[in-house]
């Protein structure tokens, strides 16, 4: 399979930063701009609902309100993307932190019929990270593999130490991505529709958080063979299981 991540060669990695910047400025632009209107607009129609006793009107105004906050959650996601929160490392162990992320995404992948596997470490494996920031970035990188699977086909996840640190990998059994889909997978509100994935901010904010945490993240994929995503954490204490 074909890998790819931003910054692959000098010029990659310039452009990439270049339009990293310009988002991080529309960003934080946006997050003042935009999101107390949105406050407001949920605000009000929160009161709305408390008097509200027509069905009707109630669902409506409740619309209005998941909306709203469906919008700033968005811009919030774009902040993080542009600058992601400073780490707060600690020893965690790899299991402690998948095995909650790969239960949420179980009612998901069952409305859809879709198997997921998950293999952790044959040993006990301790990671230096921030745990929430890692576990949010799989978290979207899972949710973006359930997606992207056949209806009634397979997300495996596996988990093992190797020589300079941990590799987790999410693989899925979609129609997979050609060379410039992939290329493409961490630009924000990329539509890769072709491929099973819809417009969002999960690879590029999982991308983000990874190596916020001094790790990476790789996708392979090509067209008919589905995709994987590799991701990789730094320095790794192994022992007992």
């Amino acid at each position: 399979m074909d890998g790819s991540r931003p910054g692959d060669s000098g010029f990659d990695a310039a452009v990439f930063e270049a339009r990293l910047e310009a988002v991080r400025s529309f960003a934080y632009g946006a997050g003042h701009e935009i999101n107390n209107p949105l406050a407001n607009i949920a605000a009000r129609a929160q009161a709305l609902l408390v008097d509200e006793r027509d069905p009707e009107r109630r669902r409506k105004l409740a619309t209005i309100v998941d909306q709203a906050f469906r919008a700033r959650d968005m811009i919030g996601g774009l902040m993080v993307y542009a600058r992601p929160p400073r780490p707060i490392p600690a020893d965690v162990d790899v299991h402690g932190v998948l095995r909650p992320v790969v239960e949420a995404a179980r009612p998901a992948a069952e409305a859809k019929r879709v198997r997921l596997d998950y293999s952790p470490p044959p040993l006990a494996v301790t990671v230096r990270v921030d745990a929430a920031q890692v576990a949010e970035a799989v978290r979207a990188v899972v949710a973006n593999a359930v997606e992207a699977a056949n209806e009634g086909g397979r997300v495996v996840i596996e988990a093992a130490s190797v020589a300079d640190g941990c590799r987790v990998t999410v693989a899925d059994d979609g129609p997979g991505m050609d060379g410039d889909a992939a290329r493409r997978a961490f630009d924000p509100f990329y539509c890769g529709r072709d491929a099973g994935r819809g417009i969002g901010l999960g690879l590029p904010k999982a991308l983000r958080l990874i190596e916020s945490n001094g790790g990476g993240l790789v996708v392979e994929s090509r067209p008919g063979e589905g995709t994987r995503v590799v991701v990789n954490l730094p320095m790794v204490v192994q022992g007992p299981a």
